[in-house]
């Protein structure tokens, strides 16, 4: 199955989408039920939560150095 060609804004807004939803529903954050919602594969998610999580480490250690 061949999916939409997505503009950046469209990604960026869906990557957003994603992790809020990811982190809001912590019962029903499998990658399958995920993937059906957002109609996305696999590794747009597994980026996505990569880069929030990545950024939220680094807050972290910023916050402790203080």
């Amino acid at each position: 199955m061949h999916r939409k060609r997505r503009s950046k804004k469209h990604k960026a807004l869906l990557r957003k989408k994603i992790v809020e939803y990811y982190f809001a529903n912590p019962h029903h954050n499998a990658y399958k039920v995920i993937e059906e919602k957002f109609d996305v594969d696999e590794g747009t998610i597994r980026k996505a939560l990569d880069d929030e999580l990545k950024k939220r480490f680094e807050n972290a250690q910023r916050v402790r150095s203080l």
